[in-house]
């Protein structure tokens, strides 16, 4: 079967590459990680029919420049039949990665030929190499060019699907801590957005913990003087809230699902146990589209501990994400981490607008370099994304501010 011809979505080809190229993608993880597409401007080679032989010179140039406008000069771009490139893209995954295949590739349609039509907007992820062979499966761009419009999670059109009754089972939750305070756990979605590409690339979870006596909402600081019972029973909680989702986030074509837990929980083994054997979070959902966020990394958390546990975390899942405070000490014990992302919370910045921007700007500037993703969440409004973006962050994400759900607790 021609590479041109469409699939069915659940289908895989498998295309020859060029020898170079196979050796370069075969010596890295950007396959694993979903960086690597193939576009095909096979609706130009149409409609330059006999003409085609003359014009491909012309139009091969053309996307060329398309390519080195949209990507990185370290990014991988290689044209690997008639009608065909590959593009391999360091700091970009998943959607994000497909979202610069589809602009590309529509910026080449229009020149070209006046209009891109979404059937026209032939693009393949590539999910696997065998053999000097790319394993390929088609991607809808109708999901890319949906995901571009909106960057709140109540009206974002990316959707994780799941049975409503499932979820409800499993949010709110409440128990009591070893200190005699009756807590309840609300979960929550927020939609983490690529600032450079525009699209919602991963849904991170968000436990919400509130005080029963006084229903007022607890700081993420005040969960951080939990005991090591209570902190497990809240990652605990949160885990088997995402198992609900973990099915549906897997793959490349779907935003990846990042589950904030505790260092003191999966540094130990007990803990680790638990994030493989939660029912529905099995190792090939973990590997498949799911990142951890470590969510209580400070300056004082032991280096070497900490990379063994990332380690241990990186060969379990998609990723590691580390959530730090707004201290570039906390940061000096990451730099051989290999992280794939770095997360600063709204909630740990705090004063007037200014020292806000400050904070943020500082941030951008300690953490660049120490991981491909650098993440600004739980914001109160989209007005900062542009400061975010200004001060070199990657990603950025709205706090889903939903309010407790009326059923009762667990």
């Amino acid at each position: 079967m021609p590479f041109d011809t469409p699939l069915p979505s659940d289908a895989t080809e498998r295309v020859a590459l060029p020898g170079p190229v196979a050796q370069r993608l075969s010596g890295s993880e950007l396959v694993s990680r979903g960086s690597v597409n193939v576009i095909s401007i096979k609706a130009i080679r149409q409609w330059a029919g006999d003409w085609w032989s003359d014009k491909r010179s012309d139009v091969w140039t053309y996307v060329e420049l398309k390519l080195n406008e949209h990507l990185d000069r370290n990014d991988m771009r290689a044209r690997i039949s008639d009608s065909e490139f590959l593009i391999a893209m360091n700091n970009d995954q998943g959607l994000a990665a497909q979202a610069t295949s589809v602009r590309i590739l529509e910026d080449v349609l229009t020149h070209l030929l006046g209009a891109a039509s979404s059937k026209d907007l032939g693009i393949r992820s590539v999910i696997g190499l065998e053999g000097g062979q790319a394993i390929c499966r088609p991607i809808d761009p109708s999901v890319i060019l949906a995901a571009r419009a909106r960057r709140d999670s109540a009206r974002s059109p990316v959707r994780i699907e799941v049975d409503p009754a499932d979820e409800a089972r499993r949010t709110p939750v409440a128990f009591t801590t070893a200190g005699g305070a009756a807590l309840r756990v609300d979960f929550t979605l927020e939609h983490v957005v690529s600032l450079r590409r525009n699209i919602t690339t991963a849904v991170r979870v968000e436990p919400m913990v509130t005080h029963l006596a006084s229903g007022r909402q607890a700081s993420a600081r005040a969960l951080t003087k939990l005991s090591d019972r209570d902190v497990a029973f809240i990652d605990e909680s949160t885990l088997k809230y995402a198992s609900v989702f973990a099915r549906s986030a897997q793959g490349h074509n779907t935003p990846e699902l990042i589950l904030p837990a505790s260092f003191r929980t999966l540094g130990t083994q007990r803990g680790r146990d638990l994030l493989t054997g939660t029912a529905g979070l099995s190792l090939s959902l973990l590997r498949g589209g799911v990142m951890i966020e470590l969510v209580d990394v400070t300056r004082g958390t032991p280096a070497g501990r900490l990379l063994e546990v990332v380690g241990l975390l990186r060969a379990l899942t998609r990723g590691v994400i580390a959530r730090v405070p707004p201290d570039k000490e906390a940061l000096r014990v990451l730099r051989d981490a290999r992280l794939a992302g770095l997360a600063l919370d709204a909630s740990d910045l705090s004063g007037e607008a200014a020292k806000i921007a400050m904070e943020m700007m500082a941030f951008g500037r300690d953490a660049r370099g120490l991981a491909p993703m650098t993440i600004l969440q739980g914001l109160p409004q989209d007005g900062y994304f542009a400061a975010a973006e200004t001060a070199g962050l990657t990603h950025a994400a709205l706090r889903a501010n939903y309010p407790l759900g009326k059923r009762a607790a667990a």
